[in-house]
């Protein structure tokens, strides 16, 4: 099988990948756990475009998930866990080379 129909295959069957952060790192009174789903079946990730659309969707919902109400999405809790779902994301994904494209960022 080449390389483009894994990824394809492995694109098909993660459809979605959910962010899990702890409900005090995310704000979250009730204890509940924040989540988003990322979709990117429309991506070609055999390119470098689609990668880094990729990661940028993985990094965008990391801060959304992360961010604490009422204060700057800079605040150091919430970069930390955005940092820490973004990798957690990436490693449960499995694909190489997004882990290879994230660690040249």
């Amino acid at each position: 099988m080449d390389n483009s129909k894994s990824v394809a295959g492995a694109a098909a069957m993660l459809l979605a990948c959910v962010f899990a952060v702890s409900s005090a790192s995310a704000g979250e009174p009730d204890g509940q756990v924040r989540m988003e789903d990322i979709k990117f079946q429309d991506l070609n990730l055999t390119t470098t475009a689609g990668m880094d659309t990729l990661y940028q969707r993985i990094h965008s919902a990391a801060q959304r998930v992360c961010a604490v109400s009422g204060q700057p999405t800079v605040d150091v809790a919430a970069a930390k866990c955005s940092k820490d779902a973004q990798a957690r994301a990436i490693e449960k994904m499995n694909l190489p080379a997004l882990t290879a494209f994230a660690a040249n960022r």
